[in-house]
């Protein structure tokens, strides 16, 4: 059975709840320019709407999460988003994260550190937006440390969401991924490789044991592929696949063959070692 050349990554429901959070988040940033920065609020003018589009935007922020949770796929989601592993303590600790052959799951500890900083962040702006939309009988010191809070949390969340949007604007196949929901395998088992091991299992109707004969293996094999990949010879290249990663495989494919039956492999020649494949013919 072949391997799926793309994996589903998200449902419809959990990319449902990005873009419409990712609007909403947009509407509160862009009516706070245009009423805390004055040049914009001079462009704009009609500050009661605008203070009006602010608040509602920013009350119904938490909405589409709220909505999410209703759906499973969206609900196992926000499980392993709060969900740090041993895994991702290695991943923020290593300088070679993206070569370590790391066996990270569908969300890398970046990601979920966003996702807390942006859940965690957001309610504060609630709270705090709260009373000073609606606190006006409420102790001045507690409406000025509101706005305070209020100010600068808004400051820090627009930085998250800057540098939220240059990491995505770096890896098209994650944008990808949001907007189809698919993304493709070699990607999936470059950057997420225990997630893809499983997803590439469901996909092809295959139990867990039997990821390496489909094509999609485990974390530690893939990132011995890649290692391989890279450390490719001339006459390797020459001879093989115009994939290096494939040839890699075919390579150590072979290489495990031969020692695990090294009688099956004695009248060899050097051509069929180069080409496990057989490909010389």
């Amino acid at each position: 059975m072949n391997p799926p050349a793309e994996l589903t990554r998200f449902a419809p429901s959990s990319r449902a709840v990005h873009r419409a959070t990712a609007v909403l988040g947009v509407v509160c940033l862009a009516t706070a320019a245009a009423l805390y920065l004055e040049p914009i609020a001079e462009l704009v003018g009609r500050r009661n709407v605008v203070v009006d589009i602010h608040v509602w935007s920013g009350l119904a922020l938490p909405v589409p999460a709220l909505l999410g949770v209703l759906a499973r796929a969206t609900r196992a989601d926000f499980v392993l988003l709060n969900r740090f592993t041993r895994t991702d303590r290695d991943w923020l600790r290593l300088r070679n994260r993206r070569t370590a052959g790391l066996p990270v799951g569908k969300f890398n500890a970046g990601q979920k550190l966003n996702a807390s900083l942006s859940a965690g962040g957001g309610l504060v702006l609630l709270g705090t937006g709260l009373i000073m939309a609606y606190g006006r009988r409420s102790p001045l010191n507690l409406r000025i440390g509101a706005t305070f809070v209020h100010d600068w949390t808004a400051f820090a969340f627009l930085l998250l969401v800057l540098g939220h949007v240059w990491f995505a604007s770096h890896d098209e196949d994650a944008r990808r991924g949001m907007r189809t929901g698919l993304v493709p395998a070699g990607w999936a088992l470059r950057e997420h490789p225990a997630w893809a091991a499983e997803a590439g299992a469901a996909a092809s109707g295959l139990p867990r044991t039997t990821i390496g004969d489909a094509g999609i293996m485990d974390p530690q094999d893939a990132a011995r592929i890649r290692h391989r990949a890279d450390d490719l010879l001339p006459e390797e290249l020459a001879a093989g696949s115009d994939d290096p990663r494939a040839e890699a495989a075919a390579i150590l494919a072979d290489s495990d063959e031969r020692e695990d039956h090294p009688s099956a492999n004695e009248h060899r020649t050097s051509a069929d070692a180069t080409d496990p494949l057989g490909r010389n013919d």
